[in-house]
């Protein structure tokens, strides 16, 4: 009979999970364009919420957040909420943007009167996703419509109202001053009976553009365009809703992602980003967008 033989290694076992999961870093290449903005008072199109008179900013989460106080390090507490209506400020900047740059796109509507026989379609633009059966507009291309995916991806970090300026939190938060004013519309008896309040915020913010899908002429025209954003959110005519671009960077965003084992055997990802400034990128784009007009004003 044949006697099997075990050998033991010394030390630490390892991992049966290692054999099917091995070490390598997984690298995920995306261009973004960074837009720096300030605002001095701004009101987020955000809706309100149900059976109120409130406009809200989405709330996301209360979090725990440090500071230093002297020599102690005390804990505070803040609410994070998320910018809401980037995306359709920036559809609406390139739209209009284009319109005035000679070209004919598609607007917001894909009707040309509401039910009352007004019109819904200003001069200068053809319907949403009209212009897909024949030839397709830029800002069609880029943004999308319903049943036509979009190219680009609008995001921004979550804001908060911290007052501490030595803060450490634990995820990555945009510092901003957010308010609410509360008016009162009726009263009865000494007592509101019709209120309603509105969240504002102020100060310096960023927010991205995933531009990784466009050709260069797209990356132009959303470059151009949002150089001249100077709106976000509901009031502009009353004074709110302005913004400031303050600075624009196309950098080369490399998030390195790799799978790791525990000695528990858990399994856990390491991420790491890196980032590359891509001037002449940034010209290019700028360049072939300026081609893209001339050819449109010698074809039409």
């Amino acid at each position: 009979m044949a006697k099997s033989t075990s050998k033991r290694s010394s030390g630490k076992t390892e991992s049966p999970l290692k054999t099917i999961i091995p070490d390598q870093t997984i690298s995920i290449p995306r261009k973004i364009l960074k837009v720096k903005a300030f605002t001095p008072i701004c009101k987020p199109l955000n809706g309100s919420l149900p059976s109120s008179k409130i406009s809200h900013l989405l709330k996301l989460w209360t979090f725990e957040y440090q500071y230093k106080n002297g020599k102690e390090t005390k804990t505070s507490t803040a609410t994070a909420y998320m910018i809401k209506g980037l995306r359709g400020a920036l559809r609406h900047q390139v739209m209009t943007h284009c319109k005035e740059r000679g070209l004919e796109v598609c607007h917001t509507s894909d009707k040309e009167t509401d039910q009352k026989g007004n019109s819904l379609l200003p001069e200068g633009f053809h319907l949403l996703g009209s212009c897909t059966d024949s030839d397709e507009c830029i800002v069609h291309a880029v943004f999308g419509s319903k049943g036509n995916s979009s190219k680009i991806r609008v995001s921004a970090k979550p804001i908060a109202n911290i007052s501490h300026k030595t803060f450490q939190a634990p995820v990555s938060i945009q510092n901003v001053q957010i308010a609410t004013e509360k008016r009162v519309a009726l009263t009865f008896e000494g007592k509101a009976i019709q209120d309603f309040g509105e969240r504002y915020l102020a100060g310096e913010f960023e927010f991205e553009i995933d531009i990784t899908k466009c050709t260069p002429e797209e990356m132009g025209m959303i470059i151009e365009a949002t150089m001249y954003m100077h709106k976000l959110g509901g009031g502009y005519n009353a004074g709110y809703a302005e913004l400031q671009i303050k600075g624009l960077d196309l950098v080369k965003s490399t998030t390195n992602r790799q799978p790791k084992i525990t000695d528990q055997n858990s399994f856990t990802i390491e991420e790491e980003i890196d980032e590359e400034k891509l001037p002449e990128e940034f010209t290019n784009a700028l360049t072939a967008w300026k081609k893209h007009l001339r050819e449109y004003k010698e074809v039409k």
